[in-house]
C-alpha cells in the first residue's frame, strides 16, 4: 500500500512550510498532481503519494538538476562516522527533487543496501534455505566483472520511482583482488560502470568502505567530487592530517582534480572538544562546508527507519541544518562541474551506447 503525505508534511520534506502556498498554486495550475484523498487513522485527508514527491520536488526544492551528469564518491578512512548516512541523505534528497539517481554500494558492510531498505526480504522467521536462495539471486558488481550478467541487470529499485540502487553483496571482496589482474585496473568502474550510468542517470553516489582498496581507488578516479565526513572527535582528527596527505599525493599521481568537500559529522556543541576540533576544521581544512551534522538521535532514527533526515524531522533543527547542508553541497559540485567545463572547453565525459530497459520494480 502506498504512503501518502498530506501539504503540511510535504512543505517540511522540502524545508520550508511556506511552501504550501506554492504547493496549493501549482496543484490549481495543473503543474503537479492533484492531491487526492486518503485514510489516516480515523480521518480522511488530502494528500499525495510518495511517488509523486519528486513531481513536487522537482518545482518547489532547493536541489536542481546539475548542469550536467556527476558522479560523487563517499570516503574517509574511518568507520563509524556517518558515511553511510551521508550517502542516504545525498541519494534520497535528490531523488525527492527529481533527479535520477543511482547508488553504487562499495562497502562489503553494505549498509547504504540496509539504509535504502534493500534486505532481500529476510524475515525473522525466514527458514535458512529460502534466505540463501533469495541471496544467490542478487546479482552485484562482482557478476557483471566476471561477464555473467549486464549492467541493468545488477540495477534494482527502491520505494522512490527516480532512485535505484546497485546493491552490494559479499561477493565485493572477490572482485577488488580480481582488479589487480587486469589492465588500467583503476578504471574499470569508471569505464564499465560510471561511464554508462551517466547516460541515464542525473547523478551517481559510490559509498566507499572505510579501507582504501582497489574498489575506493576506482571510485575516486570515477567520481567529480569527493564527499567525506570529518567526525568530530579526537580520533577521526588524528586520523584526518594521515588521510589528507595521502589523498593528496592520489590526484597528484593519477593527476586527478575532483572538488574536495569535507562534511563535519557527529558534532556536540556543547562539549568543548568537539566544538575545538569542529572550529579547527572550519578553519585549516579548504573544502569544509559551514555547517554540519550533529550528534543526534533524530538521525539515528531516519537511518532506522530508511529515510532521509528531513523526511522524518524536516522542520526541527537538524533538519534545518541538513538543508543548508545539502544547498552547499549542490553548490560546490555545481561550481567545480562549471569551473571543469571552462578548463576542458566542453563537455569531457565518457559516452556509451549503452541504454537500459530495467523497469525500475523493487525484486
Amino acid at each position: 500500500m502506498d504512503t501518502y503525505y498530506p501539504l503540511k508534511k510535504v512543505a517540511q520534506i522540502f524545508g520550508d512550510n511556506n511552501l504550501k502556498f506554492s504547493i496549493e498554486e501549482l496543484e490549481r495550475a495543473g503543474d503537479i498532481p492533484a492531491s487526492r484523498k486518503f485514510r489516516s487513522g480515523a480521518l480522511f485527508r488530502n494528500g499525495w503519494s510518495k511517488a509523486e514527491l519528486p513531481l513536487i520536488g522537482e518545482k518547489v526544492g532547493y536541489f536542481p538538476k546539475f548542469s550536467k551528469s556527476v558522479a560523487l564518491s563517499v570516503f574517509t578512512t574511518k568507520g563509524g562516522v556517518l558515511k553511510s548516512t551521508l550517502a542516504l541523505n545525498l541519494a534520497r534528497t535528490a531523488a525527492l527533487h527529481g533527479l535520477k539517481t543511482c547508488v553504487v554500494g562499495l562497502d562489503i558492510q553494505g549498509d547504504v543496501t540496509t539504509a535504502l531498505g534493500y534486505d532481500f526480504d529476510i524475515k525473522p522467521n525466514s527458514q535458512l534455505d529460502e534466505i540463501i536462495e533469495k541471496l544467490d539471486q542478487t546479482k552485484g558488481l562482482n557478476d557483471l566483472f566476471a561477464g555473467q550478467v549486464s549492467l541493468e541487470d545488477i540495477i534494482v529499485g527502491t520505494d522512490l520511482p527516480n532512485l535505484f540502487l546497485i546493491p552490494e553483496t559479499p561477493e565485493l571482496v572477490a572482485l577488488n583482488d580480481s582488479l589487480n589482474n587486469i589492465n588500467r585496473r583503476e578504471f574499470w568502474l569508471k569505464e564499465k560502470v560510471v561511464a554508462p550510468l551517466k547516460n541515464y542517470f542525473d547523478i551517481i553516489i559510490m559509498d566507499c568502505s572505510p579501507n582504501w582498496n582497489k574498489l575506493t581507488t576506482n571510485a575516486l578516479v570515477a567520481c567529480d567530487s569527493l564527499i567525506s565526513p570529518l567526525e568530530c572527535k579526537i580520533n577521526n582528527f588524528r586520523n584526518f592530517k594521515v588521510f589528507s596527505h595521502f589523498l593528496k599525493e592520489f590526484k597528484n599521481e593519477m593527476r586527478l582534480n575532483f572538488e574536495n568537500v569535507f562534511i563535519p559529522t557527529k558534532f556536540a556543541p556543547n562539549k568543548k572538544l568537539s566544538s575545538d576540533i569542529f572550529t579547527w576544521y572550519q578553519e585549516n581544512v579548504e573544502g569544509c562546508t559551514s555547517l554540519g551534522i550533529k550528534e543526534s538521535v533524530t538521525a539515528e532514527e531516519a537511518m532506522a527507519l530508511n529515510i532521509s533526515i528531513l523526511e522524518h524531522a524536516g522542520l526541527k533543527p537538524i533538519g534545518r541544518d541538513m538543508v543548508t547542508l545539502m544547498k552547499e553541497v549542490h553548490q560546490r559540485v555545481e561550481s567545480s562541474l562549471v569551473n571543469s567545463n571552462r578548463e576542458f572547453g566542453h563537455d569531457q565525459r565518457i559516452l556509451s551506447a549503452q541504454k537500459f530497459n530495467f523497469n525500475g520494480a523493487r525484486p
